[in-house]
């Protein structure tokens, strides 16, 4: 699927960073978008580039440092680029898989839980799914909208403007980039969710919108049982979350509307001899994979 998109952030490059990701000859170019499949694209990043970063998975800046496109005109990006890509998801699910990872199971949510904290004046565990939305993801909308974290951030605000012809819903990630990488590598690093919020875990029986997350800590502690969105979803959340989520709406429409009219499935080549991956290339475009040496 394709998606042009014709607005552009002034503020992207502090939470999202677009990098070249190579394997053998083929390469890509990739939109980082939290929440979207972030992790397993961080793996990717570890298997085509063993040694480069330390640790089971790459932290962000490691990322940056070795991988980044930056200094590139949006006109310069689409013609030396052969494949452009983003993966996308329904901002719904994507705000309440945000409540459940952090407020919820509290998976590396110590910054998000503080800055959380001090936002609305109270305890995090405190609040409920509604309360959550309407008291600090609906800051978005406002002058306030850089004390929200980045993983709430609209995915339009992180998109370049320019043409991404490789555009992916989230739940065919593993699907999609088996028409750019071979199988063994999909299956290594794409075929099981990385960091899903629901791995392992049930669902929770009872439920309503009035309990606060501190409840759902206490019921994932004991049975491993979470909520599931219907059940915490109010026709006003809806409402307000699709409000916040506007353009991230009309981007999908867009792209959902267009899903006929390209196939990738023929004429794969993988030719980018618009932009020939030299060293000298490589470091004008901050793609430097070179390590120091260090002493023996």
């Amino acid at each position: 699927m394709i998606f042009k998109n014709n607005n552009w952030n002034s503020y992207k490059e502090r939470f999202s960073p677009d990098f070249y990701l190579r394997y053998k000859q083929q390469g890509f170019f990739y939109t980082y978008i939290r929440k979207n499949a972030s992790t397993s694209f961080k793996k990717l990043f570890q298997v085509l580039y063993p040694n480069v970063c330390p640790g089971e998975l790459p932290t962000i800046s490691c990322m940056i440092k070795n991988a980044r496109v930056s200094g590139l005109l949006p006109e310069d990006i689409d013609q030396r680029f052969s494949f452009k890509i983003f993966v996308y998801r329904d901002p719904i699910e994507r705000v309440f898989s945000v409540y459940k990872n952090k407020l919820v199971q509290q998976n590396g949510a110590e910054d998000l839980l503080l800055n959380l904290e001090r936002v609305v004046g109270r305890d995090p565990g405190l609040l409920t799914f509604d309360e959550f939305v309407h008291e600090y993801v609906m800051l978005l909308q406002s002058e306030r909208w850089e004390e929200v974290d980045g993983h709430l951030y609209p995915q339009t605000w992180h998109l370049l403007p320019i043409t991404y012809n490789k555009v992916i819903l989230m739940d065919n990630v593993y699907k999609e980039m088996q028409e750019l990488l071979p199988i063994e590598l999909c299956d290594q690093v794409f075929k099981e969710p990385t960091n899903s919020t629901t791995n392992g875990s049930f669902p929770l029986l009872w439920s309503d919108p009035e309990c606060p997350a501190v409840y759902f800590r206490k019921k994932y502690a004991q049975d491993n049982a979470l909520p599931t969105l219907s059940q915490l979803l109010t026709p006003a959340t809806e409402a307000s979350i699709r409000e916040v989520y506007v353009e991230d709406y009309q981007m999908i429409s867009e792209i959902e509307g267009k899903s006929t009219v390209a196939s990738f499935t023929s004429d794969l080549n993988f030719d980018i001899s618009k932009f020939t991956m030299n060293e000298s290339s490589e470091r004008a475009l901050g793609l430097d994979f070179t390590l120091p040496e260090t002493p023996g």
